[in-house]
């Protein structure tokens, strides 16, 4: 009696064992994504500016998020996020960047038109995506909320020239919203201003088997985003290196070198979408692939194709491989225009791990 009752109970277990097995999934995952024409990317960002621009340097942008999802069977349409990203912004001009090298390095300074726009932000947050089954088509919609624990948000223009002694002469207009470290090393005195701030954002990917050999895929994160920051730092400055000028009436009057305000200022700002489409087409085994992709106001493109789990891609204007692996539980995409990552100017990767238990 006592056997059966063990035999039973065994049985039992591994019915409900089975029963539960795959019951949660857990998902860890890093999309990297950097790109610009004015110098290496990892120069810009450690600030190490021992290579001459690009010619037509104009545009930089380094956006990253990392994140762990989880999704249970029982709400299998559903899957939460917890998730951190890094966002950095740069658009600017060819006279700019060159004007910073020369200064950078001690070089003789020409005469530039400047004109800089900086955005960097770092948050964590938490999300909530809904993934719904068409005949042919998947859909996934997901909402995000931010809490922004980093901004700094700059803007300059200007005309400058260089003396021979390496000053710089001319007159330029600064402003800028900050967390903390800001242009001016302005302190933050009795909490002057604030530090956090917060935000939402939107993103939608899909998946369509349009024909037996055709299908198209696509995602836009960032469809719709609002960052709010209230009472964030805030400056604005009118700086002008010559010091004496001759008013309307005839006289000789002086200016301060810098002439402006610091206060704390409510901003809101948004930052600009990501969107990626690939077309997929089936043929003879091999899977020939098209890509577009629109980061900002930069778009790029990509020829490619895949064979089992690998997949080759190209970007024929970045000169830009991509390579890809897609396992059972892993992934990982690697994208390089440079075989020294410390001399690329675009460097790409896509890391994903499930577990399921």
């Amino acid at each position: 009696m006592n056997k059966q009752w063990f035999l039973g109970l065994s049985a039992s277990l591994l019915v409900s064992t089975g029963t539960m097995a795959n019951t949660h999934e857990v998902t860890v995952y890093l999309d990297s994504n950097s790109q610009t024409n004015i110098a290496p990317v990892l120069n810009i960002a450690r600030d190490k500016w021992d290579q001459r621009p690009e010619s037509d340097a104009s545009f930089g942008f380094s956006q990253s998020r990392f994140g762990v999802a989880y999704r249970h069977t029982a709400l299998a349409n559903w899957q939460l996020h917890t998730m951190q990203r890094v966002d950095y912004l740069i658009d600017t001009n060819a006279h700019t960047a060159l004007g910073y090298y020369q200064e950078q390095n001690d070089q003789p300074l020409t005469s530039y038109d400047a004109r800089l726009t900086l955005t960097g932000t770092r948050s964590k947050g938490l999300g909530l995506a809904y993934q719904h089954h068409f005949d042919a088509l998947t859909v996934t919609v997901q909402t995000n909320y931010w809490q922004l624990n980093y901004l700094r948000d700059s803007q300059l223009s200007g005309a400058l020239s260089g003396s021979d002694n390496a000053q710089l002469r001319g007159a330029l207009q600064f402003s800028e919203f900050y967390s903390d470290n800001n242009f001016l090393k302005r302190p933050n005195t009795d909490n002057a201003w604030r530090t956090r701030g917060e935000g939402l954002s939107l993103d939608v990917h899909f998946d369509w088997q349009v024909t037996k050999h055709f299908a198209l895929s696509g995602k836009v994160i960032d469809l719709y985003n609002q960052f709010e920051f209230d009472q964030a730092g805030f400056t604005e400055a009118d700086i002008n290196t010559k010091g004496s000028f001759v008013d309307n009436a005839g006289f000789s009057s002086f200016r301060p070198l810098l002439k402006g305000r610091e206060t704390a200022q409510n901003h809101d700002f948004d930052l600009p979408s990501q969107v990626y489409l690939q077309g997929q087409y089936q043929y003879l085994g091999y899977r020939y692939l098209a890509s577009v992709r629109r980061q900002g106001d930069q778009h790029f493109a990509q020829l490619g194709m895949q064979l089992g789990n690998w997949r080759m891609m190209l970007d024929p204007l970045n000169l830009a491989p991509e390579l890809a692996y897609q396992g059972e539980a892993w992934s990982v995409t690697t994208a390089l225009d440079h075989i020294n990552p410390n001399k690329a100017l675009t460097l790409r990767l896509n890391f994903s791990w499930q577990l399921t238990w």
